[in-house]
């Protein structure tokens, strides 16, 4: 018999699309799946089999500088957030209480209290590097020089509302222990391999690499039959408000012997940018893994959905990280041979022309991105992960 899933994320792309194919995953197998998100992402979870369940999110009206940069900011949005969710859970899902919360680490607020709350069991799922003991990605992000040895005073701040939050829902227990908890089991969208400390973490974190399905609602890409090199080109679908950047890129591959894919999503008008060359596209939103399977380079900021679509196919990249978070997944990259950074106000048509072409002719990179290639092969997926689930909720229920 199957069992219905409460799937929680705010409206990110990405946050929202590493779990997709895992949610029709879970469909295929007999499962029902609600999705809890914002009124944007209505369209992609339907598609992926779940029934959506709209709570009033205001993530998409953020500053997304702050996000980046003031880690209280993004705690008290998250937070916020999370709030939301759980008045609309508990508004709409009374009478039809889920068998086990699958929720973005992002909204670990709302998914621990909801199976508290509820008394069922939860699924972490985490889009991005994983924390333990070890190692911790917020002070990986947040205090990158690692100069910082006392708590900062945004952390106190964060778990008092978390305490307040707690109350209203009547939850026992500290919010240091809601917030900074490992849960008893974690399904993290990168192979272990990719993962800062990786060996350090133990078997409740499943690393079954990244997600991918279909995404039609994407719409199709073929590639040009003029033969030449492809480069994808993409800031995500957040932090994506460079139009000096794009311009740039648009300068960098003109005239070149290369053909730029560039994706700007939300964040311009692609007609801003004027008329192209032949040899340059502009779209708001292409299939990624369409794209990178006859790429042969991708420049992004780092953001890790892209980042591992572009390992999924063995693609090297250049990284332009657009914010601390961003520089996390930077410095990895280069760490294990996986690309090169450019810090943003490097950046010119001349010296990313010149990032791209020595990553093209770098055999060190070409190896480690085919190894890598090879690693999330073997994590398993989307269908690994519906497995560890299933055998995690067998032990618990």
């Amino acid at each position: 018999m199957g069992q219905h899933f409460l799937f929680m994320s705010h409206p990110d792309h990405g946050h929202v699309l590493p779990n997709l194919a895992v949610v029709t995953a879970l469909v295929d197998r007999g499962h029902r799946v609600t999705y809890l998100t914002g009124e944007t992402m209505v369209d992609l979870v339907t598609e992926a089999g779940a029934t959506p369940l709209v709570y009033d999110s205001r993530y998409r009206q953020a500053n997304f500088t702050d996000v980046a940069y003031d880690p209280l900011y993004l705690m008290t949005l998250l937070l916020s957030e999370s709030a939301s969710m759980l008045a609309k859970a508990e508004e709409q899902l009374g009478d039809d209480r889920p068998d086990a919360v699958s929720y973005d680490i992002s909204m670990l607020y709302a998914g621990r209290i909801l199976s508290r709350k509820w008394d069922i069991p939860a699924v972490q799922l985490i889009p991005m590097f994983a924390s333990n003991g070890n190692y911790s990605y917020i002070n990986s992000i947040y205090n990158s020089d690692g100069a910082e040895k006392s708590m900062p005073d945004w952390v106190g701040e964060q778990l008092a509302r978390i305490g307040e939050l707690m109350a209203v829902h009547g939850i026992e227990g500290s919010p240091q222990e809601l917030w900074w908890e490992v849960p008893d089991f974690s399904v993290v969208n990168i192979p272990q391999s990719f993962q800062i400390e990786g060996d350090t973490f133990d078997e409740r974190f499943a690393f079954v690499g990244p997600c991918l399905g279909r995404r039609a609602f994407f719409g199709e890409w073929s590639p040009p039959d003029n033969g030449l090199p492809i480069v994808l080109i993409s800031f995500g679908a957040v932090f994506n408000e460079h139009s000096d950047f794009f311009h740039e890129c648009v300068r960098a591959f003109t005239g070149m012997p290369w053909h730029a894919v560039i994706t700007v999503a939300g964040g311009m008008d692609p007609a801003d940018l004027g008329p192209l060359p032949p040899n340059v596209e502009v779209h708001r939103f292409v299939p990624h893994v369409a794209v990178l399977e006859h790429a042969q380079i991708a420049v992004t900021h780092g953001g890790m959905g892209t980042v591992m679509e572009a390992l999924h196919t063995g693609t090297p990249m250049v990284v332009v990280p657009t914010s601390s978070i961003d520089g996390v997944t930077a410095d990895r990259l280069a760490e294990l041979n996986l690309g090169r950074t450019m810090k943003p106000e490097e950046v010119t048509a001349q010296r990313l022309i010149d990032a791209v072409l020595a990553v093209a002719a770098d055999e060190t990179i070409k190896r480690s991105t085919e190894e890598m290639r090879e690693q999330i092969k073997a994590a398993g997926g989307a269908t690994r992960a519906a497995d560890e689930i299933e055998k995690y909720l067998a032990r618990t229920v």
